[in-house]
C-alpha cells in the first residue's frame, strides 16, 4: 500500500511517498514468537548505547546518557561533541546475505538465521494506490518489510557492527 510522506513540499516526485506492507494476521503473530526467541541473543550483539527499538530503551535514556556524558567532560574540563545521524530509508537498504552473516557472527542459532533467510527470501510486491494497481508482482530481492513487527529488530542487527 502506498500512503503520502507528510509535510513533502512535492508529491510528484516518488519520494514523497512510503509503501507499506499489508501483512497477514498470522504472519504477524508468527512474528512476534521469531521476535521473542530472537531477543534472548540481543545481549550478545547489541551495543549498550543501541537506544532503538529496543524493549526497555527509550530516547529519554539517549538523552540521560548525552547529558551525562557532557557534563562528565565538563567537570573534568574536556570538550565534548556529538554527531547525529538520520538515516533515510533504512528498511529498504537491508541486503539480506548480509544481514544472515551479522546472525550468523552473533551466534545465533542455524535455524533461526535459515528462517529469516527463507521470511525475506521469495517477496513481491504490487503497487496499489487508490483504486489503481500494478498488473504484476514485482519481486524484491533486497529489504524488509515496513510495517512488520519484526523488522526494527532485524535493522538493529544488521547495523549492530557500524
Amino acid at each position: 500500500m502506498v500512503i503520502l510522506n507528510p509535510g513533502k513540499p512535492d508529491y510528484s516526485v516518488p519520494k514523497a511517498y512510503q509503501i507499506i506492507s499489508l501483512l497477514p494476521t498470522l504472519s504477524k503473530m508468527i512474528e512476534h514468537v521469531a521476535l521473542a526467541r530472537m531477543t534472548v541473543f540481543v545481549p550478545n550483539c547489541l551495543s549498550l548505547l543501541q537506544f532503538a527499538c529496543r524493549k526497555g530503551y527509550s530516547r529519554l535514556d539517549a538523552v540521560r546518557l548525552i547529558l551525562e556524558m557532557v557534563h562528565k567532560a565538563s567537570h573534568n574540563k574536556l570538550y565534548s561533541s556529538a554527531l547525529f545521524l538520520d538515516v533515510q530509508g533504512t528498511f529498504d537498504k537491508v541486503l539480506h546475505q548480509r544481514l544472515a552473516e551479522n546472525m550468523s557472527n552473533n551466534n545465533f542459532p542455524p535455524y533461526l538465521v535459515d528462517w529469516v533467510q527463507s521470511y525475506l527470501s521469495d517477496r513481491s510486491v504490487r503497487i496499489t494506490y487508490g483504486a489503481a494497481s500494478e498488473l504484476s508482482f514485482t519481486p524484491i530481492q533486497v529489504a524488509i518489510p515496513q510495517g512488520s513487527p519484526l523488522s526494527p529488530f532485524l535493522f538493529n542487527i544488521y547495523s549492530s557492527p557500524l
